[in-house]
């Protein structure tokens, strides 16, 4: 029986970086046999342990000249339903993700097959809809989106101590395997046993060539 190449994909719904790499790994699952283990993270404790500057608009203006119209081309050349926050500092540097990004630790250990829905759902929250990603009630919304079971059991598991351990721990595992942004991704290659790991979501196309798998652009089922 063959070995399933295992990705472990750590991201925050704050970075529209990380969902274009979501998306991409998620169309190729099943072309390369991949299994996609979600890793939701404190995108804020992986910058200040690791020393990165964000790369937003707000934190270098040579930096954030390119930011916007380069999320929006992306989004445009892998089809997605990307629309620019009214405000972005505040959405993104003083709100921020803490509760959905605990919620989706909760459903990782809850819910597990939900995982994928649920990130999604997050992030067309975020980037197609300007919603909060601090709010419950919003939250509530990405949850019966993404058909969870029962997701008033979710929600309140998700301010427990349990999920946020578990946003800690997959935190620190980021960082022990030298994380320093979003998206991160970290492959065991099954013929060879070598881990490999990879920054940003342009690194798909790379991915398969480690791999040995054919890479045919952003719509492979197309």
């Amino acid at each position: 029986m063959a070995v399933r190449t295992q990705v472990k994909f750590y991201y925050d719904v704050l970075s529209p970086y990380a969902w274009f790499g979501f998306e991409a790994l998620c169309r190729y699952q099943k072309p390369w046999d991949l299994d996609l283990q979600l890793r939701p993270i404190n995108l804020g404790k992986i910058k200040k342990e690791s020393g990165n500057i964000s790369p937003g608009p707000c934190a270098d203006v040579f930096k954030g000249s390119l930011f916007f119209p380069d999320v929006q081309r992306t989004s445009e050349m892998m089809e997605l339903p990307y629309k620019p926050l009214k405000d972005f500092e505040e959405s993104v540097f003083i709100k921020g993700s803490l509760p959905t990004q605990k919620t989706l630790a909760a459903c990782q250990i809850l819910y597990p097959d939900n995982m994928e829905e649920l990130t999604r759902q997050s992030w067309l929250g975020l980037y197609s809809h300007d919603m909060d990603m601090t709010d419950k009630g919003n939250i509530l919304q990405f949850a019966e989106a993404a058909q969870i079971p029962d997701v008033d059991k979710l929600l309140e598991f998700s301010v427990g101590n349990e999920a946020k351990q578990q946003l800690i721990s997959n935190t620190t595992e980021a960082l022990e395997s030298k994380c320093f942004g979003a998206p991160w991704f970290m492959v065991t290659n099954p013929k060879t046993g070598r881990r490999e790991k990879f920054f940003g979501q342009d690194r798909v196309e790379m991915l398969g060539w480690v791999l040995g798998k054919e890479y045919v652009g952003h719509h492979p089922s197309q």
